[in-house]
């Protein structure tokens, strides 16, 4: 074979080589990406226990509410998949991720406690409105795999006996089962601050909004039925006239109703009455004309009014016990945080 020859067949199989990373990468760049799973946002998570092949199927139950402890859960249990004093086990993405006792059961829920946590990793991930699966019972058909080194330790909650069994546990975290099956917020209690937009004027008789900083109390007076109150003021520099400042205060009250909605998520649509203020000391005094106190007066009054307002309240589970909130009503544009309790 000439030296020629030799150099083309080179070339050719250079050729191919391009060739075929240029087709690699195109079929990588436009293969369908996949979503992880809650269990891969651990980096190299291995609970150590998965299920084996053969095993019974499992029922699927959604978490209602998480104790400040950790240590209770309120379950669904719409399938009757488990009754007071059996043990349940809960598997995540067919890892398993604790051990349970059901201390009481009211119907379509049930109250747990937890007696040995598996995977300390993933049983944080665990929340409100989480949807997992529950074994009954014996769970020994989960096999054991080899331990790594960097395996956590599984950490029994409950020590002995007497602990197990002791039904104090339920009322130290005040998890209430009774009349709450159809709530979407199974807590009664809101509070809330925020950053709100509450609409105005300028001096110069025109419509703005101002930056006030408020809070709010939400209380559920029955399922899914919410009053609250919500009070926020600010301090407007150089009105109603130049080296004067008004103190601006918004006090609303209203009705909401929560739908549940995607993403651990609430829409409150509301109706209420706003009271706006507005209190300016230094308005219409000094050396000032009778027509410039006039106008200060009259700048000053234009900010009271009372009026019905109507809007919707949407909250974003973040973590347990904590809501990002925003409302868009007529009253204001609020933008915060709340607390459940």
């Amino acid at each position: 074979m000439t030296v020629w020859t030799l150099l083309r067949v080179k070339r050719y199989d250079m050729g191919m080589n391009w060739a075929l990373k240029i087709a690699l990468l195109l079929f990588i760049s436009l293969s369908p990406s996949f979503g992880q799973s809650v269990v891969d946002q651990i980096d190299g998570f291995d609970s150590g226990l998965e299920l084996a092949p053969g095993s019974p199927s499992l029922s699927t139950e959604k978490i209602e509410k998480i104790s400040a402890s950790g240590r209770i859960f309120i379950l669904s249990n719409d399938s009757s998949s488990y009754g007071k004093g059996d043990f349940i086990s809960i598997v995540l993405d067919n890892k398993l991720v604790n051990r349970c006792l059901v201390a009481k059961t009211v119907p379509g829920s049930g109250g747990i406690k937890i007696m040995k946590v598996y995977n300390p990793e993933l049983h944080k991930l665990l929340r409100p409105g989480m949807k997992v699966q529950v074994i009954r019972g014996d769970d020994s058909y989960f096999k054991l795999r080899a331990k790594q080194e960097n395996q956590p330790e599984e950490t029994a909650l409950i020590e002995d006996e007497e602990a197990l069994f002791d039904e104090t546990t339920l009322l130290e975290d005040d998890l209430n089962l009774e009349e709450k099956n159809n709530r979407k917020i199974k807590t009664d209690n809101i509070f809330s601050l925020y950053l709100s937009q509450v609409e105005g004027q300028t001096a110069e008789g025109d419509n703005t909004r101002y930056s006030q900083i408020g809070g709010s109390y939400s209380y559920q007076i029955d399922d899914n039925i919410w009053i609250e109150g919500g009070y926020s003021e600010s301090l407007i520099n150089d009105y109603p006239d130049a080296e004067l400042d008004t103190k601006y205060t918004s006090f609303v009250a209203k009705v909401k109703y929560t739908i549940e909605a995607p993403f651990y998520s609430y829409i409150q649509p509301y109706a209420g009455y706003q009271i706006t203020s507005a209190d300016s000391t230094g308005a219409g005094t000094g050396n000032v004309s009778a027509e410039r106190k006039a106008l200060d007066e009259k700048l000053v009054a234009d900010l009271n009014k009372n009026k019905a307002v109507f809007g919707i309240t949407i909250l974003k589970r973040l973590v347990p016990g904590w809501f990002a909130r925003a409302d868009i009503g007529s009253d204001a544009l609020n933008f915060g945080f709340g607390l459940e309790f």
